[in-house]
């Protein structure tokens, strides 16, 4: 259901950005954006505590003579939170393809008369079908890595199984059988993608310009962007302003020590998580360049899946590794001290792991950017016999750095707003925003879980913006 809103909510979103012209355009479509600095765990205390009894909109209901009590810790909250949270991963590749597509075939159908809803059945579907399905996959692989939503509303799913017969119950078994049926589920569903994908990929055009923008009067502008701003204020709006409120009410001295460690371990790890994952992605896309073997692409690619697998999997699969690699190393562990799990509880454990889990984001933008120049700089530059890690640095780096940066910019989001493997993978004395959030949410101490909230949705806003302003320069969402 997640997905299905979502894709809804995010193709009408892009449909009206992308092929309208009204006044505030500009400032929607970016607002449209910044849900992505909104964490669904975030969402999710938020509307339970402002639509309790105790809450500010059931007050307001209630002067109103509204007092019907819904039963806020159900599937429903779960959905309606996911959903605006998630959106956005609908929105932003519908309309980046309805942005530049080609204006051909819709010509040739309103010449032809043929219905708009024909037009849509026939001509815009099956174009939009693998965008529509990439965005799925990913709505689906985030919903399935969510924790902090689904044990908060107390929702069974396999991430909160795996954690709590981990982490709760000390019962890896159950944990490794529960990610057996994800893997199934996993790759079932990637079958199916890759059919549909396949079918539809040879009917996807390869020449892209800018559609005509249809200028909207005052009353179709009210018609096509009311929905619009009622889904910047329920994602966006009402949750900040929550969280001002409840930080300037209840705001504590003794919390801004707290805070500033969880901001600095946040900082830290969100940095070399993100710095990690573009050099790899900058080796591993070059080294593809100059290989014609499918084969060894395929193996290149293979880090990539690392997203699809949610947060509790892959620190389970990191714990157990390290777990063993330290019982080995024991022997030169014990000419050093009686410390045996070294590297198991170190930071590192946990970087390596936001690399994996979140590598196909920063390897993605700087894939593509790669495509986007081509060869003839790269071998121009070997033909004047410059070594291949000089025309890398010289060449290459310069001409794809907005892919480099615009990978940085997304990784780093997604990374500081990662919940269950840094609850996980953390050593001990180390507590970074979102777990520092989540151990408020715990306690029921609304007013502090608001302020490091604040500060989280702050700095993701901050590049996001960045982001938009770089895709201004050339798009690259």
């Amino acid at each position: 259901m997640v997905g299905v809103f979502s894709l809804s909510i995010g193709f009408y979103a892009a449909y009206v950005i992308a092929t309208k012209s009204f006044k505030g355009r500009n400032i929607l479509s970016l607002l449209l954006y910044l849900p992505l600095a909104m964490p669904a765990y975030v969402l999710s205390y938020i509307y339970v505590d402002t639509l309790s009894f105790s809450g500010r909109v059931y007050r307001l209901l209630s002067f109103f003579g509204i007092t019907s009590q819904f039963n806020l810790f159900s599937i429903s909250t779960a959905i309606f939170v996911l959903t605006l949270s998630l959106f956005p991963y609908a929105y932003i590749p519908l309309k980046a393809y309805l942005t530049k597509r080609n204006q051909h075939h819709e010509d040739v159908a309103r010449m032809l008369r043929i219905p708009l809803w024909k037009r849509i059945l026939s001509v815009h579907l099956p174009l939009l079908l693998p965008t529509f399905m990439t965005a799925l996959m990913f709505i689906i692989f985030e919903t399935v890595n969510d924790y902090g939503v689904t044990k908060y509303l107390n929702i069974k799913t396999i991430s909160v199984g795996m954690f709590d017969a981990w982490f709760q119950l000390n019962d890896l078994t159950s944990a490794l059988y529960l990610a057996m049926i994800y893997i199934v589920v996993l790759l079932s569903f990637y079958i199916v993608y890759q059919i549909i994908v396949k079918d539809t990929k040879k009917d996807n055009i390869k020449t892209y310009e800018k559609p005509h923008l249809t200028s909207l009067n005052k009353k179709q502008t009210l018609l096509y962007t009311t929905p619009l701003w009622i889904l910047v204020f329920f994602s966006l709006g009402l949750p900040l302003v929550e969280l001002l409120l409840n930080t300037i009410q209840s705001f504590q001295i003794e919390s801004i020590l707290p805070w500033l460690r969880a901001l600095g371990s946040t900082l830290m790890v969100a940095l070399l998580a993100s710095f990690s994952i573009i050099v790899i992605s900058l080796l591993i896309s070059n080294t593809k360049r100059f290989t014609s073997s499918k084969w060894i692409k395929k193996i290149l690619n293979l880090p990539i899946f690392g997203y699809a697998f949610p947060g509790v999997m892959i620190a389970l699969m990191y714990y157990m590794f390290f777990i063993h690699f330290d019982r080995f190393l024991n022997p030169i562990y014990g000419l050093f001290g009686n410390q045996r799990l070294v590297l198991s509880l170190s930071i590192w454990v946990l970087i390596s792991a936001l690399v994996f889990r979140f590598f196909a984001i920063g390897f993605k933008q700087i894939s593509n950017s790669y495509e986007s120049i081509g060869m003839h700089h790269t071998l121009s530059s070997y033909t004047l016999r410059k070594g291949k890690w000089m025309t890398l640095l010289k060449i290459d780096v310069p001409m794809i750095k907005k892919g480099l940066i615009a990978g940085f910019i997304l990784s780093f989001i997604d990374i500081i707003k990662e919940l269950p493997m840094t609850l996980l993978l953390r050593p001990f004395n180390v507590q970074t925003l979102s777990t520092l959030i989540y151990t408020y949410i715990s306690n029921e101490d609304i007013s502090k879980a608001s302020f490091a909230s604040l500060t989280l949705i702050i700095i993701s806003v901050i590049f996001i913006v960045l982001f938009k302003s770089l895709g201004r320069k050339k798009d690259v969402s």
